[in-house]
């Protein structure tokens, strides 16, 4: 019997976490589901943990991918039956209802390409929680995404099969956007018009561990190169990507100003903010006016 949904799920070293995401997806009340295990040839017991599922639906893959996790997916993608592709981190998890919650939208609504649910970010070194908000979805979504930021998680989000294939969309392998190749596929997608919906229900627990220094650095590096490439070579909603360009990149940095101020770095998370102000003062003020907005609106509400 063809699964509806395809699971797929890069891992690496992460044979203490692989087990509970792979039990969170036989725990699914939804039962039509396949899970693809793409190993980046683990060096830890991984190999020994999906054996010890012995459950015909868990499928297991091996790969170089030299660092890129988008390879990884690439190829779950490719040897996905279902209907539709769900993406899980091998160290997140999810509720016994996330396929369900999903499925029932698709059932009430089939006019959507991808379905998002909320989720639980969790800190394992600090043990520090916070629901996770996403969307809202907005008509010009292409727009709202690179303008504003990124909206989705990987192991949240799952995708029509069919429109990936018609569109020639996969995950960008490119090294430029290691660490930030899921905003690079959310962006393609609604370039292409898939129609998103988010379902404000926390279905799963999206885990992070903490980065140094350097693997933070490669982050907004990336993050960076992605939005100027899209900003000056691909979008054609603003006719000047210079002034485009002036709005976007403050809120970018201005991302990371929170960041290091959050985890202490109060010193450079200062001066990053005033070398942001002097270099784009205006688009700088007007991040900070929508930022304050929206505090406020959280208030009132």
């Amino acid at each position: 019997m063809v699964p509806f949904v395809s699971v797929v799920i890069p891992t690496y070293n992460h044979a203490k976490f692989l087990g509970r995401a792979l039990q969170s997806v036989l725990d699914q009340t939804y039962p039509s589901w396949e899970a693809l295990v793409i190993d980046n040839h683990s060096q830890d017991d991984t190999n020994e943990v999906v054996k010890s599922f012995d459950d015909p639906r868990i499928r297991l893959f091996k790969i170089h991918n030299h660092g890129v996790i988008a390879a990884s997916r690439n190829l779950g993608m490719r040897e996905a039956n279902g209907e539709w592709v769900a993406f899980l981190d091998s160290d997140d998890f999810w509720y016994p209802k996330k396929l369900e919650t999903i499925m029932t939208a698709i059932d009430l609504n089939d006019a959507y390409d991808v379905l998002t649910n909320d989720e639980l970010r969790v800190n394992i070194k600090t043990g520090a929680k916070k629901v996770l908000r996403y969307g809202p979805y907005q008509n010009d979504f292409y727009k709202a995404l690179l303008v504003e930021g990124n909206r989705l998680s990987p192991s949240a989000a799952v995708v029509r099969r069919e429109f990936l294939v018609v569109n020639g969309i996969e995950w960008d392998e490119s090294l430029d956007y290691v660490t930030v190749e899921d905003y690079a596929l959310w962006l393609n997608l609604a370039r292409a018009g898939a129609r998103f919906k988010f379902i404000p229900d926390v279905q799963g627990e999206y885990v992070i561990h903490g980065a140094n220094n350097s693997a933070l650095e490669l982050h907004w590096r990336n993050c960076e190169t992605l939005l100027h490439d899209h900003v000056f070579n691909i979008q054609q909603f603003h006719p000047l990507p210079d002034q485009l360009w002036k709005l976007i990149y403050p809120r970018l940095r201005l991302v990371q100003v929170r960041y290091l101020v959050v985890n202490g770095q109060l010193w450079a998370a200062l001066k990053l903010a005033l070398e942001t102000l002097i270099r784009f003062p205006n688009g700088t003020a007007m991040c900070l006016i929508s930022i304050i907005k929206k505090h406020f609106r959280k208030i009132n509400y």
